[in-house]
């Protein structure tokens, strides 16, 4: 894949998912490229595989795709995604993944990653301190600081134009957690879907 002339639709919608949800699994890739593409995107330094072992869950291995640092950059050159999500591991980026795919592309469009929603926030307290609303801004940057605030895995916008966060909980989750990610999603304005991992 060298110079724009070679990136497909398809090959943009394969890395574009990639870029926002971390990992994949090689069905999920196979819905935009055939194997051929894929071990060339391996081959080429793009995409790294492995095997994902579900706990508990013999002879339901998986292989699963996620963007190298060469990947990434390729991402960031030719596709202008300048938030990339960092790939965490396979339990918690599938379930991502799985939400992301089952979204319209108008909706996937709309599709922002952790930073992106921190970004937002931040904006968001800006925006309060240059309206005086000084009280409330530094309520919420309190809360971020001290963790109290937690930002979502990601953020859309679901065709109805309602805004919809969604957090993969993995067991390591506590009602703190959950609280600080609804507290999230209350000061991002949106409604709040939890997948487990």
């Amino acid at each position: 894949m060298h110079g724009k002339k070679n990136i497909y639709p398809r090959d943009r919608n394969a890395l574009t998912t990639l870029a926002k949800c971390g990992y994949t699994t090689h069905e999920q890739l196979w819905e935009f490229l055939r194997d051929k593409r894929i071990s060339g995107y391996c081959k080429d330094g793009l995409i790294e595989k492995s095997v994902y072992s579900q706990p508990g869950g013999k002879g339901q291995d998986k292989t699963v795709y996620h963007l190298t640092s060469k990947g990434r950059d390729l991402c960031r050159r030719e596709l202008s995604i300048d938030h990339i999500y960092s790939a965490q591991n396979p339990a918690h980026d599938l379930p991502l993944t799985t939400r992301y795919l089952s979204l319209t592309e108008h909706e996937r469009a709309t599709w922002k990653t952790e930073t992106q929603c921190r970004d937002i926030l931040l904006g968001h307290i800006r925006q309060l301190r240059n309206q005086g609303e000084e009280e409330r801004a530094g309520e919420l940057w309190e809360k971020m600081r001290e963790g109290h605030i937690s930002m979502p895995d990601a953020l859309y916008t679901a065709s109805g134009g309602v805004s919809m966060a969604f957090e993969v909980v993995t067991d390591s989750y506590g009602q703190a957690e959950v609280e600080a990610k609804e507290e999230a999603a209350e000061a991002l304005d949106a409604q709040i879907e939890f997948c487990r991992a």
